[in-house]
């Protein structure tokens, strides 16, 4: 491996790519859905009535900045916040999210698909395999 090319600026980079290309893509459709918003909707779409401590978890980010996203979520009327249990919150997607991510998702898959252009499926399946081992590896050490 380029000694300059480490791993994690390789794998930084292609996750700020692909996060620049969606919120491009989305902006272009007229949809206002900045790419930290959309993981956590994608995630209620998917797992409806996590509450925020799952989210942040599920996807190694900070209780704080999940607040921030379920709140601006809440502000266009795509999530909403419901008491469960004394003390506890979840987070569900609204009718208006639920319609809105087909769309979204549609898009997604598209800078996806672009990105892995000339991937063949075998070569696919591998980096998706290999990217979840990385993570695996890297946080059981850090648990």
């Amino acid at each position: 491996m380029n000694d300059f090319y480490s791993l994690g600026l390789l794998t930084g980079m292609a996750s700020l790519a692909l996060s620049k290309a969606l919120n491009a893509a989305l902006i272009e459709n007229n949809i206002d859905l900045p790419h930290s918003q959309f993981v956590v909707l994608r995630i209620l779409y998917f797992h409806d009535g996590m509450s925020q401590l799952e989210i942040a978890n599920m996807i190694s980010k900070d209780a704080a900045a999940i607040k921030r996203t379920v709140d601006n979520l809440e502000n266009k009327g795509l999530a909403v916040r419901k008491q469960v249990r004394t003390l506890k919150n979840s987070v569900c997607i609204t009718d208006k999210g639920r319609e809105l991510m087909p769309q979204v998702l549609k898009i997604a898959n598209q800078i996806i698909e672009e990105a892995l252009d000339g991937f063949s499926e075998e070569s696919r399946e591998q980096l998706f395999s290999m990217l979840k081992m990385i993570y695996q590896n890297i946080t059981k050490k850090t648990l």
